[in-house]
């Protein structure tokens, strides 16, 4: 999953000061949006929540402290630094006393500045887990996902930080099964929208006629069957939520009138005459490249720019580690209690092949097989034998090519199972951490250097994962036009 770098909003009269802060801090991989003045700023402040702001105190349409004041009371846990002029303490002291988190004073050493939002920005990632965690710790799930790897943990911070721009489009990609609909619910539960709808609608499911009619409506005699005026499921999501699953297998002509439905806030019905307005957040899904199918003109380029402002990847189960067992676990909690059962847990052989199975159908796959397994079996534990067919297959295939003829002395072999675990272990946690070494390195639970001389046996490059990931990721490096 590609994590979004943290944004900093700037907000300075001065251009050349909002010009060097901007070129600074994109260089130490921030991204930076910038304001001159107050409306500006509330401005970019509702278009999407930065992480944090800098804000100098002189503004020529308001005060500083107010524009403290308004934002520290949209986000409490927004972390800002004010910048005042040499000789204004007092007003960085009254800065401070309203919740600012720190103060420079100009002229300023942007290291200085930098050391000040690092600090601040790690207390708030640091408040971002807790949340996360406390609610895996207390219930074993965060906003019904279910998972404690680090890449889910990772997923949950960037839920807890974009559920907080309440306006801005989401476009959610992973493969089928994967969880992408629960992300988005998610998503809605933690923003202002959370009392307003959440609606979903799958563009697979409907003919291009019929999708267009559930979208946008219709009028009394738009068509054959229109024997009254019906409200879209734009209208139901006002104020709320519209979440557009598999957003792929939507025509050109659609797409077209959703563009419009994005950029200006109003439609119309089909066969109306009446421009409605709504206030409507959405989010797209996708289990297929959205910019392969950009490129093979089967899908709007300023539509995939438009729905991908924030791009979220759900990973695969495959590469959730553990999470298998405790997405099991959780299920086998579930079905007793549906089924009127009392399995009490799975062999340790029935576990090792959960962990060695591919599961192609992600955590949807997972879920059936427990309750097929909760239905049909009759024993307190569930073992192997009562694992599907599938499961099985596939470990008597890898069974076979471990004892096929081909294997020679035992160290030999030995030492090529090991070189072949280690090239694919590398490549898993390179896809998985985006080539970010001292991450992955990390999860590894192994020192930097010892890391990159494993990558240097196996001739693996770090720079390679973060340009040539899966088709998504190489979907979500692409920087959105100017």
């Amino acid at each position: 999953m590609l994590t979004r770098p943290r944004q900093v909003l700037i907000v300075d009269d001065e251009e050349n000061i909002r010009k060097f802060l901007a070129k600074s801090l994109q260089r130490e991989k921030f991204e930076v949006r910038a304001a001159g003045n107050g409306a500006e700023a509330y401005h970019q402040f509702e278009k999407e929540r930065p992480d944090l702001v800098v804000l100098d105190v002189r503004l020529p349409d308001t005060n500083g402290i107010e524009i403290l004041r308004n934002l520290r009371r949209r986000d409490a846990d927004l972390p800002i630094i004010i910048v005042t002029a040499f000789g204004e303490i007092r007003l960085a002291v009254e800065a401070m006393r309203e919740g600012a988190f720190d103060f420079v004073a100009k002229p300023f050493d942007f290291n200085t500045l930098l050391r000040s939002i690092e600090k601040a920005l790690q207390i708030l990632t640091m408040k971002e887990e807790l949340t996360a965690l406390r609610s895996v710790w207390e219930r074993g799930q965060y906003m019904g996902l279910i998972g404690q790897s680090p890449i889910m943990m990772d997923l949950f911070r960037t839920i807890e930080r974009i559920g907080k721009s309440s306006s801005t489009t989401i476009l959610i990609s992973g493969e089928t099964g994967s969880g992408k609909e629960v992300v988005a619910r998610a998503i809605h539960e933690k923003s202002e929208r959370a009392e307003a709808p959440f609606v979903a609608v799958n563009c697979a499911t409907l003919d291009d006629h019929l999708l267009e009619s559930e979208l946008f409506g219709h009028i009394r005699g738009a068509f054959t069957d229109a024997k009254s005026n019906k409200p879209g499921l734009f209208e139901v999501a006002d104020h709320g939520t519209l979440f557009l699953d598999e957003i792929a297998e939507m025509d050109l002509r659609l797409q077209a009138k959703l563009l419009r439905v994005l950029e200006d806030k109003t439609f119309r019905r089909v066969g109306g005459t009446r421009d409605i307005q709504v206030d409507v957040r959405v989010i797209a899904a996708s289990n297929v490249s959205l910019m392969e199918r950009v490129r093979n003109n089967r899908f709007r380029e300023d539509l995939y720019y438009r729905l991908s402002v924030i791009p979220v990847h759900v990973p695969p189960l495959r590469e959730r580690g553990d999470d298998v067992l405790v997405l099991a676990d959780t299920f086998l909690k579930r079905y007793n209690h549906e089924f009127s059962r009392n399995i009490v847990t799975f062999s340790n052989d029935a576990k090792e092949a959960f962990l060695s199975y591919h599961w192609p159908g992600n955590v949807r796959e997972l879920r059936n097989a427990v309750e097929r397994m909760v239905l049909l079996e009759d024993k307190e534990i569930i073992d192997k034998d009562s694992l599907p067919e599938g499961i099985l297959r596939a470990r008597k295939t890898r069974a076979v090519e471990i004892s096929g003829e081909n294997i020679g002395p035992f160290a030999t072999t030995k030492s090529q199972f090991i070189d072949s675990f280690e090239k694919q272990y590398l490549d898993s946690l390179l896809r998985a951490c985006q080539g970010n070494v001292t991450r992955a390195a990390t999860v590894a639970d192994m020192d930097r250097s010892s890391f990159q001389r494993l990558l240097r046996k196996h001739s693996l490059s770090s720079e390679s994962y973060r340009l040539e990931g899966s088709q998504e990721e190489k979907d979500k490096a692409i920087p959105s036009p100017a």
